[in-house]
């Protein structure tokens, strides 16, 4: 449940956001957020802002502040340019301001799948022989769209 003296931050909605993937990358739920922002449904906009409540921010994900440059953010987190593009859409990246971003680290012994619109989950645990929970762990903190990174091994 939303605390009213929780700390937030604003969140502009980028196009194909949604309630459940914004939810996810700051570790709330979306009823936290429909709460917070008097929402009636699950439906948003480009360019919405949103707050959201931050008590247990996701530490792999950042939003990009104002005057951000890609050196800056690299040498913050102490990540190669690499593993940046691994998790990252370099050719949306803009560093503007309210970007969420990545900022996990490519781990070399597990293998990634870039997830496309026809996957369904069914069919990916069953091409690399995974179970549910397996899965699961493997993915806690990833949001399953189209292009999403997600470990398979």
């Amino acid at each position: 449940m939303y605390n009213k003296m929780m700390p937030t931050i604003q969140y502009v909605v980028q196009p194909n956001d949604s309630l459940y993937m914004i939810a996810k990358a700051y570790n709330t739920t979306v009823e936290d957020i429909k709460r917070l922002n008097n929402l009636v449904s699950n439906t948003i906009y480009p360019n919405q802002i949103l707050y959201i409540p931050t008590s247990s921010y996701n530490k792999k994900m950042y939003i990009t502040k104002d005057g951000d440059s890609l050196n800056d953010i690299l040498k913050k987190f102490n990540i190669n340019v690499e593993d940046f593009t691994e998790y990252n859409d370099i050719g949306k990246l803009k560093l503007e301001e309210n970007q969420l971003i990545s900022t996990e680290k490519k781990d070399d012994n597990k293998k990634v799948y870039i997830v496309n619109e026809y996957d369904k989950i069914e069919d990916i645990l069953a091409k690399y022989h995974l179970s549910p929970l397996e899965f699961l762990k493997l993915n806690e903190d990833k949001i399953l769209i189209v292009g999403s990174r997600i470990i398979v091994m």
